[in-house]
């Protein structure tokens, strides 16, 4: 005797909501478009855009001299000028570093303590104009340049190293 012929079965639903049955069957109503309707392939999100890369701020050093008198550690109305003048710069700095120096004239160890004192002399007066103390990052004296001729008014000055640090554009 020839085996029955397996019959397909299908699924049918009885009920709505909570009250929803299901069972299978071999005399299942034919099937409606809806469900012969084709799965949906997956919803890809579009991806995010990259963000442009930043470019790395780029540093600047400007260096800047505020010139003395012979044997004087005071400021000249035209130093506290140009202190003055240097006020934005100063206030964008990263870091400030003071170099005092001096001339070849007199005794290398007057010279030196010279220098140091004109560097602490331009040290208070960046305090005085608000500037935060932890930016002066160094303060030093380099005493006795000897640039020709041995007397040398350039050399009485202290040089501020600027470090400023600006975004690319």
């Amino acid at each position: 005797m020839p085996a029955p012929a397996h019959e397909p079965l299908g699924i049918a639903q009885t009920g709505h909501g909570r009250e929803a049955v299901f069972r299978l069957c071999a005399d299942c109503p034919t099937p409606t478009r809806k469900m012969q309707a084709p799965v949906p392939p997956p919803i890809r999100l579009a991806e995010a855009p990259k963000p442009k890369p930043v470019p790395p701020p780029r540093e600047e050093r400007i260096t800047r001299a505020i010139h003395f008198t012979f044997a004087s550690s005071r400021l000249t109305a035209g130093a506290r000028q140009a202190i003055d003048n240097l006020r934005p710069l100063l206030l964008e700095a990263r870091s400030i570093v003071l170099t005092g120096h001096t001339d070849r004239v007199g005794n290398p160890a007057f010279n030196h303590q010279l220098a140091l004192r004109r560097a602490e002399t331009v040290r208070q007066a960046l305090l005085d104009l608000g500037i935060p103390v932890g930016r002066i990052v160094r303060v030093e004296a380099e005493c006795c340049i000897e640039d020709p001729p041995p007397v040398h008014p350039p050399a009485r000055r202290t040089d501020l190293e600027l470090l400023i640090v600006r975004p690319n554009p």
